[in-house]
């Protein structure tokens, strides 16, 4: 199929705006008579909250309200699923610090901040569970009257147990990830507005109509008196969620009757948001002779935090993905969510897949070790491929393209052997594998997308999902643009208003390209049809007669009899009372998994790819670094290659991060480098080139083939890094981050352990 818009590099719309600094972010935005909110936080990571006094706030002067959980008109419960166990303000006690108890609105930031400082707070400290597997002992405190276990679910097929037993080589190890920041540029930031009888929340968001379902509630309104829109947004990564900010801009607002603008402090936005959830992930791997998988066994725990947020679906996730992209015929793959005192965790980049990625593709490798073979060579034998099962026991009725990208990671390596830079220095590669369903897990994922003809000639399509950043909004008008047989200046695109679209859901699980690009390819389909049957009618011409003219500035329609512009037809049709609407949605045919075995099929369509690294370790020093970082990928057809490119380098390195530097240091919930310059971030000087190799595989059922790729360019980079450095320096390792001192510590363990064996010989 021969494609006009479709595969072309479209520059974003809103990259010049944002490279000059004229774009206008949510804490950017300013109205008249707009008054500073600030949350008050607690000091404590989990105790009763035995009195609240605002008098001393209120003699601030400027101060315009105070509220704490009393004042609150609607329901105080909030949360991203089914599960709303989060408040907006802690009502009898804490279960984070930073949790916020009251929220007040002045007339500036400085009087706000004050008077928050001025609200007496009085607790009764409560003990502080510190690790999920604390939150399991018998007799420990209960953080929700409910305990301390929030999720727990298996995916089972065969017997592993009996598979073990009969197997050559049996591989176990424990692996633990950290909690990481997301550290977007941009911290969480709402304004909230009244107009006429409602209100309208400008946010940094990532899904405008949950936010305001979420908003109506507290507020005690009905959906239709609040609208919500997104603001430019800088960088999600799965955060931008923050639900209580949004709805205590929201009560600020209703209280006062004046716009109300509240923006995160760093520290506060590290200390009080969602985390990546820290893992505790226990494996045994089982295969035979020949290095054929046999049975996989995995424990995931998970800490949730001090609330659900995002938590079932984050293990959900893990427990399908647990056992990596191979066939598998005997599995067991168990998660647990654990509630503590740490800050909540929730979604972020690859949604629990790059904590089992690394854990998985380390048991990989070391199989490999144990059986004498090539780490390459165990994946080729055991990789996915079109007629085989997943885990849940979906039928694969695509080629993952796995095999092929083995063979030209195989190829890339050969080529560029990475080289040590002095004597002391180590250099390896290493490479895992990774797949990643597109959308919500088996829960009717929905894409929607809205066309109509605007006066200027232009077709507008519109979509509820917020573009975060990632471009989602120019691939969707080249999907449009294509559908339409329209050039893209053509196609107007409006998305993350409330007030101009209907639900598409979120921007998270990889779901725009794959799910609502569905819908929009298929939406612009239709529409074409409905505009000949139009100009037909008008025209007084057969459809077939018809044919559409985008060469000049206004697209147009041809025929014997003449032709008519976009900007005729739309007047024509407003004097006919002629609907050129259409509304179009879709949904792949996944069902939810069995609650016994986690049987289903919980996806649509799937992403693949092989990511490999190269790098040096120096073992004097433990500094790892990184000469050559590749990713390998079937994404059926690239949209706009140039943005897939740009996934790629920031999802790689967002990964690299995981594997080296990052985590949340924690004591007693508190987070000990709130800071960028105490939370260390890799940057430019430290990522080498990322290359992008994209398979030629086209079979998927997304729009043009296409499936995405924001999420899984994170998913195994951390795994094949720690692969790499692991066979560059001999060793074992088996927790993240990979830190120079535990590299050094290693090398020297094992320098001794052979200096024992030598002298024992």
């Amino acid at each position: 199929m021969t494609l006009r818009v479709v595969g072309k590099n479209i520059v974003k719309p809103d990259a010049y705006d944002k490279v000059t600094g004229q774009a206008l972010y949510a804490g950017d935005l300013k109205r008249p008579g707009m008054l500073f909110g600030k949350a008050v936080r607690s000091p404590y990571a989990h105790a009763l909250i035995l009195s609240i006094d605002t008098g001393p706030a209120l003699d601030i002067p400027g101060v315009q309200a105070v509220l704490t959980a009393r004042d609150i008109p609607g329901e105080n419960h909030v949360g991203m699923t089914g599960i709303k166990d989060q408040l907006v303000l802690a009502e009898e006690k804490v279960r984070f610090l930073g949790e916020a108890v009251a929220v007040v609105a002045a007339e500036t930031q400085e009087a706000a901040e004050e008077a928050a400082g001025r609200v007496a707070v009085k607790y009764q400290a409560l003990p502080v569970i510190e690790t999920p597997e604390q939150g399991l002992w018998d007799g420990a405190v209960k953080i929700s009257p409910e305990g301390n276990l929030c999720w727990h679910k298996k995916v089972v097929r065969g017997d592993w147990a009996a598979a073990v037993e009969e197997a050559a080589a049996v591989v176990r190890g424990e692996y633990r990830t950290p909690r990481v920041e997301h550290a977007y540029l941009e911290p969480e930031a709402v304004l909230a507005e009244p107009v006429d009888d409602g209100i309208l929340v400008w946010s940094s968001t990532k899904s405008v109509h949950l936010d305001r379902r979420e908003i109506a509630r507290i507020l005690g309104w009905p959906l239709e008196r609040v609208q919500v829109t997104a603001a430019y947004i800088g960088g999600s990564f799965g955060g931008k969620s923050d639900l209580p900010l949004n709805c205590m801009a929201s009560l600020l607002c209703w209280k006062t009757g004046r716009p109300v603008s509240m923006t995160l402090e760093r520290e506060e936005s590290i200390q009080t948001t969602t985390k990546r959830h820290a893992c505790v992930l226990r494996y045994i791997h089982a295969a035979d002779a020949q290095g054929r998988l046999i049975a996989v066994r995995m424990e995931a725990i998970g800490d949730a935090g001090g609330y659900v947020d995002y938590t079932a679906s984050v293990m959900q996730r893990m427990i399908i993905h647990g056992a990596g992209p191979y066939r598998v015929p005997n599995v067991w793959l168990e998660g647990w969510g654990v509630l503590t005192n740490n800050p909540v965790c929730g979604a972020m980049r690859g949604f629990g897949t790059p904590q089992v990625a690394f854990a998985c593709e380390r048991q990989m490798d070391r199989l490999a070790g144990k059986l004498g073979i090539d780490p390459v060579e165990l994946r080729m034998k055991n990789v996915l491929k079109k007629g085989d099962i997943f885990t849940t026991g979906q039928a694969v009725d695509h080629e993952p393209g796995l095999k092929e990208g083995l063979l030209k990671a195989r190829e890339i390596m050969a080529a560029f052997p990475p080289s040590p830079s002095h004597p002391e220095e180590k250099a390896a590669w290493g490479l895992a594998c990774f797949y990643y369903g597109n959308g919500r897990t088996g829960m009717g994922d929905e894409g929607v997308a809205t066309f109509r003809l605007l006066e200027d000639g232009r077709v507008q399509v519109a979509v509820g999902s917020p573009d975060i950043g990632q471009g989602s909004g120019t691939v969707l008008v080249q999907i449009a643009a294509e559908g339409l047989g329209l050039e893209i200046d053509q196609v107007s695109f409006v998305s993350a208003d409330t007030r101009q679209t209907l639900d598409s859901g979120t921007t998270s699980g990889t779901r725009l390209t794959a799910v609502v690009g569905k819908a929009v390819k298929d939406g612009a389909e239709e529409w074409r049809g409905l505009m000949l049957l139009t100009a037909a009618t008008i025209l007084g011409v057969p459809v077939e007669d018809l044919r559409f003219d985008s060469s000049t500035g206004e697209p147009r329609l041809v025929s014997s009899r003449g032709y008519l512009g976009f900007r005729e037809i739309y007047r024509e049709t407003r004097a006919r009372a002629i609907n050129l609407e259409v509304t179009k949605s879709h949904t792949y045919a996944t069902t939810s998994l069995d609650p016994e075995n986690g049987q289903g099929s919980p996806y649509g369509v799937y992403t693949y790819g092989v990511q490999l690294a190269g790098l040096s370790v120096d073992a004097c020093t433990g500094k790892v670094h990184l000469k050559k970082l590749v990713s390998v990928l079937n994404i059926g057809r690239p949209i706009n290659p140039i943005l897939l490119e740009g996934q790629v380098a920031g999802g790689v390195s967002m990964g690299a991060g995981y594997a080296l530097t990052e985590e949340i240091k924690l004591k007693e919930g508190k987070v000990l480098n709130p800071r960028f310059s105490s939370y260390l971030l890799l940057t430019s000087l430290d990522i080498p080139p990322v290359e992008c190799v994209v398979l030629p595989l086209n079979d998927q059922k997304g729009p043009y083939g296409a499936v995405g790729i924001g999420e899984p360019a994170t998913i195994s980079v951390a795994a094949a890094i720690a692969n790499a450095v692991s066979r560059a320096v001999g060793a074992q390792f088996f927790n993240l981050p990979l830190r120079p001192e535990d590299i050094v510590h290693k090398t020297k363990e094992l320098r001794t352990k052979n200096t024992e064996v030598r002298k024992n010989w």
